[in-house]
């Protein structure tokens, strides 16, 4: 004996909550694979750009130790590559990234507005404090993060002494 009714409605859909339950399995699955690819792809950038940061910044530092090394050196020609122990917060070894300095360029020097102009009677056995300008250039490269910047900077170095450049 059937105690339940049949009806022709009932029949057609007896298979209609298992294909929905599939059809929204499929879905979610799409989507946890796309939410898991984007993830990898964001991260992949991350990493890159944490890479081109920290070169980017060790050209920087040398463009900040030429700087220095200009306002504290009188005859500072360049150094190629910096000193061992500048790069030492960027971790390693000291080889895996290295940051060399071209030898600056004057380009001219002034003398800075409200200064008085001083002359010894020759061209330049003056004493007259100016304002030089060098062109400074700071390479960073690295293998292991397979990156490289380059960094151009006009720097100007107050007070200097007027003297004929050599």
């Amino acid at each position: 004996m059937n105690l339940r009714p049949t009806s022709s409605r009932s029949a057609g859909e007896r298979g209609i909550a298992l294909f929905v339950a599939i059809l929204l399995l499929l879905v979610i699955t799409v989507m946890g694979v796309a939410l898991l690819f984007t993830a990898s792809i964001e991260q992949t950038l991350s990493g890159t750009e944490t890479r081109i940061s920290k070169i980017f910044y060790a050209a920087d530092s040398g463009i900040e130790y030429g700087a220095g090394m200009l306002n504290s050196t009188v005859a500072y020609n360049g150094s190629n590559p910096m000193p061992v122990g500048v790069l030492s917060h960027y971790g390693g070894t000291g080889t895996e990234m290295m940051v060399t300095i071209a030898p600056p360029v004057l380009l001219g020097y002034s003398i800075l507005p409200g200064d008085q102009l001083q002359s010894a009677g020759k061209g330049y056995g003056t004493a007259q404090i100016v304002e030089n300008v060098y062109a400074l250039t700071s390479s960073a490269r690295s293998t292991k993060i397979e990156a490289s910047k380059t960094i151009d900077a006009d720097i100007g170095v107050y007070p200097k002494l007027l003297t004929v450049p050599e």
